[in-house]
């Protein structure tokens, strides 16, 4: 897969388990699934990656999901 197939699967794929959200919706992290799912649970999936615990502090830390999110407010861009 390229990183425009990349992209677009990003940006159109729609989540069933996250109340039928995009994936990623560019300028709206807000209805953007994919913070959901980082920050978890989103409906029966899991926070990611599957299994992680905060407790046990192996998620992804806040910072990666804080830059996941200004990415998405920023309009999700390409490059």
């Amino acid at each position: 897969m390229n990183d425009a197939q990349l992209y677009m699967n990003l940006t159109s794929y729609v989540s069933k388990a996250c109340n039928n959200t995009k994936l990623v919706t560019p300028g709206n992290p807000a209805q953007s699934a994919l913070l959901t799912i980082l920050k978890g649970p989103c409906g029966m999936t899991p926070r990611m990656p599957y299994g992680c615990s905060a407790d046990a502090g192996d998620c992804i830390p806040d910072d990666y999901i804080a830059a996941v999110a200004q990415w998405i407010t920023n309009g999700a861009p390409q490059r």
